[in-house]
């Protein structure tokens, strides 16, 4: 039984953009809560464009987690079961499931990983749901505070 990592493309997920602005709410922004289906983790990354005239948009994600609150933002080279040197589709970006990473916990068996031009963000967590997408934003950050303030 061959037990090597594996990563697995979220189609469900719309890509990130390659061109997103780097640094600080930048290419993606995280929200740290109970990660409970009630309250669970916000991550807002901005979406691919299809044209630049194109309005930006920003994409809000919930994981929620039953056993654990394994997050680890701004990951690079950090990962042990892949070699993101040589790995060749880690030098693609998008929102990703690790298959067979040993990171599993209890009912927390999706290992995702969004990985962005210069970054990435690993979330152990149960489930991920797609909340909304966010418009005329012009950066994660700001696309964050409106998401939290709306769902007040």
């Amino acid at each position: 039984m061959n037990d090597s990592v594996e990563l697995r493309l979220l189609s469900d997920l719309p890509p990130p953009a390659d061109d997103s602005i780097s640094g600080p709410g930048g290419a993606y922004a995280f929200f740290y809560a109970t990660a409970t289906a009630a309250d669970p983790h916000i991550l807002v990354y901005e979406r691919a464009r299809d044209f630049l005239s194109a309005p930006r948009a920003f994409v809000v994600l919930a994981l929620s987690a039953a056993e654990t609150d394994a997050v680890e933002l701004n990951s690079v080279l950090e990962y042990d079961g892949i070699d993101y040197d040589t790995e060749g589709n880690m030098l693609q970006h998008g929102c990703f499931r690790l298959i067979n990473s040993g990171a599993g916990f209890g009912q927390d068996q999706c290992h995702f990983l969004l990985s962005v031009p210069g970054r990435r963000c690993e979330i152990l967590c149960r489930e991920y749901q797609l909340k909304t997408t966010i418009y005329h934003c012009q950066n994660a950050s700001q696309a964050l505070r409106l998401f939290l303030m709306q769902a007040e």
